[in-house]
């Protein structure tokens, strides 16, 4: 009899580092992995996007990874070497994610490194079952390590049928041209290729307050209380996935990654341990939403227009999360939206507006056009970036992330990080 993945939930009712700590050394010696914590640790989070007012909570949190490291290193070799890595999205500097999400305190309290992925020394990796991937350029320290640890945060995402855990947390190993691209009806193999190189010894996650029903950057934080470990990524996100009500066999990413081999899609191939039940957290859980409709369902007074195939990892799902952004943060506005038409997709048939939209490179109306005013933001998907900055332009919609001090960031400091690189040789 083969022998069930295990996976750990244990309650942690607040942010406290010392309770996260007893929590995890707890869960590293029930793996039996506490003699193997040693030399070169690498600890992966979800960074994506951290800002004290737009984007406070859909990230690993500060005390969390505190909490980790402690348990990490207590009672062993403090010669260990910790570097957290990760790669910011939205065509934001990684450092200033790290900033925003309060880490320096980290590198004050701990001997670690922080390091954004795009900045480090490169490997390239040659990918033996990947499909959409046959090679990937990321960190070094994510590559060649002695121990790999992923603490993702728990939330819902558009983009990949509503779950965002441990095996989505591998698109942030990515570079933004390797990101991007296949960022589409592609994206599910795509996060699983990634598997290959991204493949954690432990996984440790912060859901301890969870975001659900939003935009993947910006949307609101809940508390749950719980905390999650295992060694197997995809036993992992079965269980998250249990959490949020959602079938795991309908989420792309995790059906693919059981089909290549990668570990169990049913509950019955898995031992849940810890002192709270699913079926409690469930109760706690119950009528989420997860934000996951069409995006033209959406109610925000922007009249949507999609073609087939719908795509969830590309133009329709990206233009989905970046109207989650006025949901999170502009719920007035979200409501009140000016008056456009917006065309996702090939379109056959006739269209009428005062004021036309077209996105995504190969988005196309086959029929009559009659519009005002027409306009047309390309990509395959466009970026949140560019969608920010061009809907502005083009349309007078201001978006929650067009601030002057996010600007800054997706700007002067993303050349500043650029000039870094180039100094360095690591472009």
């Amino acid at each position: 009899m083969r022998k069930k993945e295990k996976v750990i939930i244990r309650k942690a009712h607040d942010y406290s580092p010392e309770i996260i700590k007893e929590i995890i050394q707890q869960g590293l010696e029930d793996f039996g992995l506490s003699s193997q914590i040693k030399g070169r640790i690498t600890i992966k989070p979800n960074v994506v996007m951290a800002h004290p007012k737009i984007a406070p909570s859909a990230f690993t949190r500060a005390e969390f990874l505190d909490g980790l490291i402690d348990a990490l290193t207590d009672g062993k070799n403090t010669s260990s070497k910790i570097v957290i890595a990760e790669k910011s999205g939205a065509g934001l500097p990684t450092a200033r994610m790290f900033r925003h999400a309060g880490y320096p305190t980290l590198k004050k309290k701990h001997r670690i490194k922080l390091l954004p992925i795009e900045e480090s020394r490169k490997a390239t990796v040659s990918l033996q079952k990947g499909e959409v991937h046959t090679k990937i350029t990321t960190a070094r320290e994510i590559v060649d390590n002695d121990f790999l640890v992923y603490a993702p945060k728990l939330k819902s995402n558009v983009l990949s049928q509503g779950l965002s855990a441990a095996i989505k947390l591998n698109v942030g190993l990515l570079l933004d041209k390797e990101r991007l691209w296949n960022h589409n009806h592609n994206l599910d193999k795509k996060i699983v290729d990634l598997l290959e190189v991204g493949y954690p010894d432990f996984i440790a996650t912060d859901a301890v307050e969870i975001c659900t029903g939003g935009n993947q950057l910006t949307q609101h934080g809940r508390h749950l209380g719980i905390i999650l470990m295992a060694t197997n990524p995809l036993a992992h996100d079965v269980v998250c996935a249990h959490i949020f009500h959602l079938d795991p066999k309908k989420i792309q990413h995790l059906s693919i990654a059981h089909d290549r081999g990668y570990g169990p899609l049913s509950l019955d191939d898995i031992e849940i341990e810890g002192d709270i039940t699913l079926e409690e957290i469930q109760q706690k859980t119950k009528g989420l939403d997860l934000g996951m409709i069409r995006v033209d369902e959406a109610d925000c007074n922007i009249r949507t227009i999609i073609g087939e195939p719908y795509c969830t990892g590309g133009c329709h799902g990206i233009f989905l999360d970046w109207l989650y952004m006025f949901k999170d943060r502009k719920p007035k506005l979200w409501k009140n939206m000016p008056d456009w038409t917006v065309v996702i997709g090939q379109h056959s048939g006739d269209v009428s507006a005062s004021r036309l939209m077209v996105i995504g490179t190969c988005s196309k109306i086959n029929g009559k056009v009659e519009a005002r005013k027409r306009r047309k933001i390309r990509g395959c998907p466009p970026t949140h970036k560019k969608l920010v900055l061009l809907f502005f332009l083009k349309t007078g919609i201001l978006n929650p992330l067009f601030r002057l001090d996010t600007t800054i960031d997706a700007y002067f400091f993303l050349f500043v990080s650029w000039l870094r690189r180039l100094v360095k040789g690591r472009l």
